[in-house]
């Protein structure tokens, strides 16, 4: 115990400096491991830190991009819902093998008035949910995925020769809520590689198929080619082009 007590006039400044010593010895000395409480008193116990866990690359089972409600499938069943947003950037993801910037993906999504610094957020938080899936620098899917989507499904079965499948597969438009100028392009592309492979194959079932759902209702010159397969006074020929507006 420390006393200075005695009359004012006594007071210097070394009895300050020895004041202020003595006050941070004792602070050091109360600094013990246990943070300076007394022996027997409760420790409260630590919250462990929650930390996200990424999905490993292989949860990751295939994308759905046609129609308006995209979403991630994983191996074990699950289905995660896409925001419109994120469902754009991986569907560029998915048509380009070599990847995309941030300054691409801005461009092609917004044009002038992209701004890569809000791409590289919703990629944080697309890589959030898949994980390992997407590759960074440049932005892409991983060895394996890339075309992993119901609408790169189409394609593969368009490049394979196997056009029934390819119609079979192709149940809706890619996208079909978007307005970005980007995913117009690709679903475009889709919808014209699809109807050109059913035009040219001489089969009046698929053409009837094509022009029966919505994608080819107004295809013109697929009720052209049906009306020379089966002939133009075919009732079926006659249906699709009334129908059709020709």
């Amino acid at each position: 115990m420390l006393d200075v007590s005695g009359p004012l006039e006594s007071l210097t400044a070394d009895t300050l400096r020895m004041v202020r010593c003595t006050v941070s010895m004792a602070e050091a000395l109360l600094g013990t491991p246990d943070g300076g409480r007394t022996a027997g008193a409760s420790t409260p116990a630590r919250r462990p830190v929650q930390r996200a866990v990424a999905r490993p690359t292989a949860a990751v089972e295939s994308l759905e991009l046609l129609g308006d409600q995209p979403a991630a499938v994983f191996r074990d069943g699950s289905r995660v819902t896409l925001t419109l947003r994120r469902a754009e950037i991986l569907a560029l993801l998915d048509s380009r093998t070599q990847g995309w910037s941030a300054e691409e993906l801005a461009y092609e999504l917004h044009g002038d008035a992209g701004i890569a610094a809000s791409i590289r957020t919703e990629m944080f938080r697309v890589r959030s949910l898949l994980g390992d899936a997407v590759a960074s620098n440049p932005y892409r899917l991983v060895a394996g995925l890339a075309g992993c989507s119901d609408a790169g499904r189409v394609l593969r079965l368009l490049r394979a020769g196997r056009v029934a499948e390819a119609l079979e597969a192709y149940r809706d438009y890619l996208l079909s809520r978007s307005g970005a100028l980007a995913v117009q392009l690709r679903r475009d592309q889709l919808d014209l590689a699809l109807g050109s492979a059913v035009r040219s194959s001489g089969d009046a079932d698929l053409l009837i198929r094509w022009l029966s759902t919505d994608m080819g209702s107004g295809d013109f010159e697929a009720v052209e080619a049906l009306g020379r397969l089966v002939g133009r006074g075919d009732a079926r020929y006659l249906a699709f082009r009334a129908s059709s507006g020709g």
